[in-house]
C-alpha cells in the first residue's frame, strides 16, 4: 500500500516540464517545481496545466507574445525608429516610393542610349536585329530598336588603311629570281567598299589582306633579280605587279576591299652580308662614275674632231675649186692667228716692227756698220 500523498507528489512531477530555453531561467522553474514535501512558495498547479513565468499567469510558451510587461521591457524596434524620425522632420516619404522612378529613369536611358546612333562622317554602320545583319547604315542619326533586340557596329570606311608586309622581328628575308636572299619590306593601301561582305565573308578580313599581300609580295619578288631589287631599277614594276595580284585574290574572295596601291619601302641584303654588299655596291658606284665621266671626255673630243673634220672638207673643197686664192687666204689666217699673239715682229728685210693695239706699228730699221779697207779693195 503506497502512503498517503505520495501518489500525489509523483503526478505532480510527472506533470511538470524541463527548463526552456525560452523561459525567465532555471531558478523560476525550479521555484515552481514543487519540494520533496509537495509544497513551493506558489500554490501548486493543476495537473495537465502548462507551466507559468514567476509572478505572472502566463504559460511558458515560446510560440505566444511576450507578456504586457515583457512588451514593455523589449527595446524599440527599427520599423518604430523609422516611423519616428519621419514624423520628426515633416513626414518626408519612403525610400521605397522613390523606386519605381529610379527604375523608369534607368529604362529611359538604356533605351536612348541603345535606340540612337550617331556616325560620323565616312564611317558606316551594320544594324543586326537579334544578331542577324539587318541593314547597313551610313553618316547621321540613325533610330533603331533597343538592344538587344537591334545593335549597330560602326566601322570606318572612308580612310584608307594600311598593311605593312614585314617581319615582326628580324629581317623579312625572302628569294629572288637568281636565288639571292633580300630583306624587302612592303606597304599595301586598301579601302572597304562593301561592309557587310568585309564584316561577314571572313572572320578577320584585316589579317586575311595581310596574308595575301605577303603572298602576292613573295611572288614578285622571286620573278626579280638581286640587282635589280638592290639597286631599284625595276621597282615601280613590282608595286604595280603587287597591287593587281592582289586585288584579283581579293576580288575572288569576295571581301569588298579596294586596293588602293603598293609601295615597297626598303630592299636590303641579309644583315650578315651587309658589309660585302656595302664595299660592292661602292666599286659599282665607282664603276659607274669612272665610266660616266669617261663617256663624256670622249664625247667632247669626238664633237671637236667632227668638227675640224667638217671644216678640213668645206676648205678642201674651196681649194679645189681655187687653189691659188685658197692657198693666200689660208696663209693670211694663220698670220693672222700668230700676229694676234705677238707685238713685236723680226722682218725679212731686218727691220723690227713694233705693233701695239690700237696705234700704228712702228718700223725700226737694222743699223748698217761702214764697208772695211778689204771690203773697198785698200783705196
Amino acid at each position: 500500500m503506497d502512503k498517503p500523498g505520495e501518489n500525489d507528489r509523483v503526478r505532480a512531477l510527472a506533470m511538470a516540464k524541463p527548463k526552456s530555453p525560452w523561459g525567465d531561467g532555471g531558478d523560476a522553474a525550479e521555484a515552481e517545481t514543487p519540494d520533496a514535501t509537495g509544497e513551493s512558495g506558489e500554490p501548486a498547479a493543476e495537473p495537465g496545466a502548462e507551466p507559468t513565468t514567476k509572478g505572472t499567469s502566463r504559460p511558458l510558451n515560446p510560440w505566444l507574445p511576450p507578456a504586457e510587461d515583457e512588451a514593455k521591457r523589449r527595446s524599440a524596434h527599427i520599423d518604430d525608429i523609422l516611423k519616428q524620425r519621419a514624423r520628426l522632420v515633416g513626414g518626408a516619404p519612403s525610400g521605397r516610393n522613390w523606386i519605381p522612378f529610379v527604375v523608369a529613369g534607368l529604362v529611359a536611358l538604356w533605351a536612348g542610349g541603345t535606340s540612337v546612333h550617331a556616325l560620323g562622317k565616312g564611317e558606316q554602320g551594320l544594324v543586326t536585329t537579334f544578331g542577324r545583319y539587318d541593314r547597313t547604315v551610313g553618316p547621321g542619326l540613325t533610330l533603331t530598336l533597343p538592344w538587344p533586340a537591334q545593335a549597330v557596329a560602326v566601322r570606318e570606311t572612308g580612310t584608307p588603311q594600311e598593311t605593312v608586309v614585314a617581319a615582326k622581328s628580324g629581317e623579312n628575308l625572302m628569294i629572288t629570281r637568281d636565288r639571292q636572299l633580300v630583306n624587302l619590306s612592303a606597304k599595301l593601301r586598301w579601302t572597304i567598299t562593301d561592309l557587310p561582305r568585309f564584316a561577314y565573308n571572313s572572320d578577320d578580313t584585316p589579317a586575311l589582306v595581310a596574308r595575301l599581300a605577303e603572298a602576292q609580295v613573295r611572288a614578285a619578288v622571286a620573278e626579280q633579280t638581286f640587282d635589280d631589287l638592290i639597286e631599284g631599277q625595276r621597282r615601280p614594276e613590282l608595286q604595280q605587279l603587287v597591287a593587281t595580284r592582289t586585288q584579283a585574290a581579293l576580288d575572288a574572295l569576295k571581301l569588298g576591299v579596294r586596293v588602293e596601291g603598293a609601295e615597297v619601302l626598303n630592299a636590303n641584303p641579309p644583315e650578315r652580308l651587309a658589309d660585302a654588299f656595302r664595299k660592292v655596291n661602292e666599286a659599282r658606284k665607282g664603276a659607274r662614275d669612272a665610266i660616266a665621266n669617261a663617256s663624256g671626255e670622249a664625247q667632247r673630243i669626238i664633237a671637236v674632231a667632227n668638227d675640224e673634220a667638217a671644216r678640213f672638207e668645206s676648205v678642201y673643197a674651196q681649194y679645189q675649186a681655187a687653189p691659188e686664192i685658197t692657198r693666200k687666204r689660208a696663209y693670211y689666217q694663220t698670220m693672222e692667228r700668230i700676229l694676234a699673239e705677238n707685238n713685236v715682229v723680226i722682218a725679212g728685210s731686218g727691220a723690227t716692227v713694233t705693233v701695239n693695239p690700237g696705234s700704228d706699228p712702228v718700223v725700226t730699221p737694222t743699223p748698217t756698220s761702214a764697208p772695211s779697207a778689204a771690203a773697198t779693195g785698200g783705196e
